[in-house]
């Protein structure tokens, strides 16, 4: 019988964001048998008395206080002043373990460090600390305990990256700033190791064999973890779709290195020039990744449809497939249209796109019909040269095959809520709130200056939002239309509630299709691991309900930093054009001045308000065309000004 050692505890409660757990939780964790659980309330009663633990809200286990590690957010105070606010300095923002990120200035025989964060003072450096250091360097900081009599913050430089406003320096930067991080602990490692890289034969009886069957993938071009694959069948009564998905739950077991490193992380974070993986790449691009012609475990969702498209029954279990083909979106529509070289190899397959486009076109038709709001705003794609520099950033095309897929995960996404839903276990879903009264008045409001008009009603729905989307398509207003319809709706985020999802016009969602990137998939996949084996769910409501929080604030980094990176690529881009003149069209108009899309290069800038003279007595609308000037592009402030030229 295993026991676990007091550290193994620590480390457990460390890396969960030192949250609160039961003990039930902590021996799940740690894979501990459920006899073994009164030893490990005499561990955790003996880490109590000697102050490594505290027992906290309703009899759960926290590390004791004097035990954690550095608060990211430290508040250092210094004796009382007669003024404030220097008796007091509350850090917040780019903080982690007391360290900041800031950009280095000589000044004299001394130098300081101006934080990134506007919000926190300048850190004073000792003359010894800046002998080796070149001006306008961008660094790590350490901050000291205290601030000095003058009201100044002391540290010390603890990491050189390289010169501020420089593009590779800002990429590092911004890696720093969120700690995000390629790498991947020892401890991992070591647990890497161990996985073994065949399937045993017993593991695959268990599971049904659909190893025959013709499944693959479709993905980008540049995709190289491949979590989802699809099959269909005809039947008499219309269709049978099959959609794989790889079960990481079977790899990642609960409580290891892996797992918490995984659950801290929470998503994995896409950029434009690289992937931060959720998991190392062994399991991301390799065991998990249903790559072709080789065997992989998989869960599946196995739904039946009607001839008119409807969902008629679902069964969800583990299986084993071998891929078919490694297909791109691109080459499915080529293929499909007969205007691609079909490989050997792959004609079996072009019949079952034909089902598969077929029960597509079907599905879509129906999920129009009740209401389902259909956006199509491209997303930036970034062309590069030889080098890897980017040269161009051109709006990303969408065609059939996207939708496709999409459409297919949506409605194994769906199964699977249902079946958790009927099932009554504690879980994660997908939910997304209907807008706030506040946010409909503006959005009619805003829609109106566009000439276009919502129901006068207060109840609006997604067949009035889903019309005037419509009504814009083609037209000069669409992005306006589309950006200001997406400002108003909620923030889609994860729950314990099974409750609607507005934008998709659902009433049971969850996320099941990318365990290899999000979190909450993988506790999807654990949840049916029990259902299937008829066992008692492997987390209680408290322990669903956290990680559903802490995954919704990590998808909402993740977006910040996605964000953050793909203006640093655009700035960079836009650098050659300063002093230039562009046609553009206002996106958004704000307290501080509006932003403005350069319609040729699909870049977005700032004219701050103080540049436009008689600001107040001015109207601007979005959508409204306007002729600008580029006249900076500022790495460090990751953005680009313009002026207004008329």
């Amino acid at each position: 019988m295993r026991v676990p050692k007091p550290k193994e505890i620590l480390r457990l409660l460390k890396s969960s964001n030192d949250r609160p757990m039961r003990s039930k939780e902590i021996s799940n964790r740690l894979g501990m048998p459920k006899e073994a659980r009164p030893i490990l309330k005499k561990i955790l009663r003996k880490m109590i008395s000697q102050g490594k633990l505290a027992r906290v809200d309703g009899g759960k286990y926290a590390v004791s206080e004097d035990k954690k590690a550095s608060p990211k957010t430290n508040e250092y105070m210094d004796k009382p002043k007669p003024k404030p606010p220097s008796s007091s300095v509350r850090l917040t923002g780019v903080i982690k373990d007391g360290k900041i990120i800031g950009k280095f200035v000589r000044t004299g025989k001394t130098g300081k460090i101006i934080p990134r964060d506007g919000l926190i003072p300048h850190i004073i450096l000792q003359p010894s600390e800046i002998k080796q250091l070149r001006n306008h360097s961008l660094v790590v900081a350490e901050l000291h305990n205290k601030i000095s009599r003058s009201g100044r913050l002391r540290g010390s430089v603890v990491e050189v990256l390289g010169k501020a406003g420089d593009l590779d320096t800002e990429k590092k930067g911004l890696l720093v700033e969120y700690d995000l991080s390629n790498e991947f602990p020892a401890d991992i490692l070591r647990e890497l190791n161990k996985i073994s890289d065949r399937i045993p034969n017993t593991e695959v009886k268990r599971r049904v064999d659909l190893r025959k069957n013709t499944i693959f993938t479709i993905d980008g071009e540049d995709a190289k973890d491949f979590d989802d694959a699809v099959g269909i069948q005809r039947t008499r009564s219309g269709y049978k779709l099959l959609v794989c998905i790889a079960d990481v739950s079977y790899y990642v077991r609960m409580g290891d290195a892996i797992d918490n490193e995984a659950l801290s992380r929470g998503t994995s974070v896409y950029l434009p020039d690289r992937v931060i993986p959720m998991l190392s790449e062994k399991l991301s691009n390799d065991l998990c990744s249903l790559v072709p012609y080789e065997d992989r475990l998989t869960k599946t969702a196995e739904m039946d449809f009607n001839q008119k498209g409807d969902m008629i029954g679902f069964k969800i279990y583990n299986s084993v497939i071998n891929s078919s083909a490694r297909l791109t979106y691109t080459e499915v529509v080529e293929n499909l249209s007969k205007k691609g070289q079909i490989p050997q190899g792959q004609k079996h397959i072009i019949p079952v796109l034909r089902i598969m486009k077929e029960l597509y076109e079907k599905i879509r038709k129906l999920r129009i019909k009740s209401g389902k709001l259909d956006f199509d705003i491209p997303e930036p794609n970034l062309v590069r040269d030889e080098l890897g520099r980017v040269v161009d950033v051109i709006k990303s095309k969408r065609n059939f095959a996207h939708e496709m897929i999409e459409e297919f995960m949506i409605a194994a996404n769906v199964a699977v809520a249902s079946y958790l839903c009927d099932s009554k276990v504690p879980s994660i879903y997908r939910i997304h709130e209907t807008p706030d009264p506040e946010s409909l008045v503006k959005l009619k409001e805003g829609l109106k200056k566009l000439g276009y008009m919502l129901s006068a009603s207060e109840d609006i729905n997604t067949f009035d939002i889903q019309r005037i989307i419509n009504q814009s398509k083609g037209k000069n207003e669409e992005v306006p239309v589309n950006m200001l319809i997406l400002r108003s709706l909620k923030r889609a985020y994860y729950s314990t509630l099974d409750e609607e999802h507005f934008g998709l016009a659902l009433v049971h969602y969850t996320h099941f299709t990318s365990p290899i990137r999000r979190y909450p998939d993988l506790i999807v996949h654990r949840m049916i691991n029990s259902l299937l084996l008829k066992k008692s769910p492997p987390y209680d409501e408290k322990t669903v309900e956290w990680i559903a929080e802490h995954s919704s604030k990590r998808e909402r980094l993740a977006n910040v930093v996605e964000r953050e990176a793909m203006s640093l690529e655009r700035t960079q881009l836009m650098k050659p054009y300063i002093g230039e003149e562009f046609e553009g069209i206002v996106i958004s108009v704000l307290p501080f001045g509006m932003f403005v899309e350069i319609k040729e290069m699909f870049v977005e800038g700032l004219i701050p308000k103080d540049s436009i003279t008689n600001w107040r007595n001015r109207w601007f609308d979005i959508g409204q065309k306007v002729k600008i000037k580029v006249v900076a592009a500022n790495l460090e402030k990751r953005g680009i000004t313009l002026n207004l030229v008329s």
